[in-house]
């Protein structure tokens, strides 16, 4: 119904176009982002976060976590597609957007073997958050979340150790959970490329939407303008349009001051009533979401290229207990893990934690020396 009123409102629009702004579907998620920390406070967060991430061993089919792999992909292909279509037609777009263009193929490579490697029991057996806002993701999820949001994207493995060791400082990580991580990691960049890349397209669209309105200005009604407003505002480009709209009748006042745009202006101060702020706003955001796009595509590149045994190897908790042991150490590769599968399965039959197993299998190696 709204796209059937945006496109009577808006009859140039494309139907692409009206798609992507259509207010029936979700508001435009915030990209993953918070304060970036540096190793101390990134450290002091981690023990936070551990200390409150209370979860159940609930097996449930993590039907949270699987389907949005596949939205994510349709997505990132609707806002690529838009966004291509606008570079090929001249229009100027962001870095961010150029990162997406440049990128696609390994973003939706990386999604392909994300959601064709998953496998769901897996998944499922992994402790799961039982408080919102992540209630019923896997735990896993939650720490690389956090680390995601407190690093802008940015994977730096010095950064990544210190974090998980400190977490665990305050609750155990088991090893199915370490090792679920790097894929985990990947799902939630993925995450964010995603509410990027539709944070772009959607408010390229709503620029759009604003210059097909302005050239036509004359034939809208206050009324007609506030009803495309209030579909803008479902989706929260509203003020995007806005701003757009304002830009355009700056530069119309330069160009000929015309008296036949008095009602409309008086339409636009009262819808935006402090564009300096508004415009200064949206500036600062661009250049954070062209920082957060650029960071979160080349952490796809640097994940493949860790060495994702040398840092579970630092961090798990279970692992630091065992490599103290010069029995485990020697083992060979294949040796160590049997032994690790053993406490794994052991722990779940005991209802322990994984250390405490190890615990009790290390001192009954001491009694029988």
């Amino acid at each position: 119904m709204l796209t059937l009123k945006l496109k009577t409102l808006v009859p140039d629009a494309s139907p692409l176009l009206c798609a992507l702004v259509d207010g029936v579907r979700e508001p435009v998620q915030a990209p993953i982002r918070s304060e970036v920390f540096g190793p101390l406070r990134f450290a002091q967060h981690a023990r936070s976060l551990g200390a409150t991430h209370r979860a159940s061993r609930s097996n449930s089919s993590g039907s949270n976590f699987f389907p949005r792999i596949k939205g994510n992909l349709a997505a990132l292909r609707e806002a690529h597609h838009y966004i291509g279509v606008l570079a090929k037609t001249g229009y100027d777009i962001s870095p961010a957007a150029e990162w997406l263009l440049d990128n696609f193929q390994l973003i939706e490579v990386q999604l392909n073997e994300i959601n064709a490697g998953l496998s769901r029991r897996y998944f499922s057996s992994l402790p799961k958050l039982i408080d919102e806002p992540l209630a019923g993701l896997p735990r896993i999820y939650g720490v690389a979340w956090a680390f995601v949001a407190h690093t802008d994207g940015a994977f730096d493995e010095a950064m990544l150790v210190n974090f998980l060791a400190a977490y665990q400082d305050e609750r155990e990580l088991n090893l199915s959970e370490m090792w679920a991580f790097p894929t985990t990691l990947r799902v939630v960049l993925i995450e964010n490329i995603r509410r990027l890349s539709q944070r772009i397209a959607t408010n390229k669209a709503a620029r759009e939407i604003a210059n097909l309105c302005f050239d036509k200005q004359q034939s809208y009604t206050t009324e007609q303008l506030d009803l495309l407003l209030s579909i803008l505002r479902v989706r929260d480009i509203h003020q995007v349009f806005l701003v757009q709209m304002a830009s355009r009748l700056q530069d119309l006042r330069v160009g000929s001051p015309s008296p036949e745009t008095a009602g409309f202006e008086a339409w636009l101060r009262q819808a935006l009533p402090d564009l300096a702020a508004m415009q200064l706003q949206q500036g600062a955001d661009q250049a954070a979401d062209n920082l957060s796009m650029r960071n979160s595509v080349s952490s796809l590149r640097a994940i493949g290229d860790a060495s994702w045994p040398d840092i579970i190897a630092q961090t798990s908790s279970l692992m630091q207990l065992l490599l103290g042991s010069p029995v485990f150490e020697a083992e060979s590769t294949a040796t160590r893990d049997q032994t690790l599968h053993a406490i794994e399965r052991l722990a779940k039959r005991c209802d322990q934690t994984e250390v405490s197993v190890a615990q009790s299998l290390l001192g009954l190696m001491t009694v029988s020396h």
